[in-house]
């Protein structure tokens, strides 16, 4: 079971990294896009003011799901020397995950949990 357990992690903190890429170029893509003269394009003044502060929270939500995804790729890659350790850290990076992107961590973070889950407990893990 910690060969499934690994393989699942290993895709979900690569789908994690992916989307997290995603958010932060959109919330650099934001920051910038406020400081642009963005008025022949009819956006209300309000937005416009609004898009660095939304840009720098995507910015962040970003980085932190990185991280966490980071986080549960190398929980996956030693989820077969050590699975409690390792099933832990995959459990850990999904929840958080989920906090720092919400819809966006879905697919990453169920495999991630589903990854943790099956790597605590495994037969290995019980025998010992």
């Amino acid at each position: 079971m910690r060969n499934s357990a690994m393989i699942l992690g290993i895709i979900g903190g690569i789908l994690g990294m992916i989307f997290s890429a995603v958010v932060l170029i959109a919330g650099i893509t934001m920051r910038f896009a406020g400081t642009m003269n963005l008025n022949e394009m009819n956006i209300p003044l309000e937005i416009q003011r609004l898009l660095p502060v939304f840009g720098t929270i995507a910015v962040g939500r970003g980085v932190g799901a990185l991280i966490f995804s980071i986080l549960g790729l190398i929980a996956a890659i030693i989820v077969k020397k050590k699975g409690q350790i390792g099933g832990i850290l995959m459990l850990i990076s999904g929840i958080v995950g989920f906090v720092f992107l919400l819809i966006g961590f879905i697919i990453p973070g169920i495999l991630l949990i589903i990854g943790g889950i099956l790597a605590l407990i495994s037969k290995e893990n019980m025998s010992k």
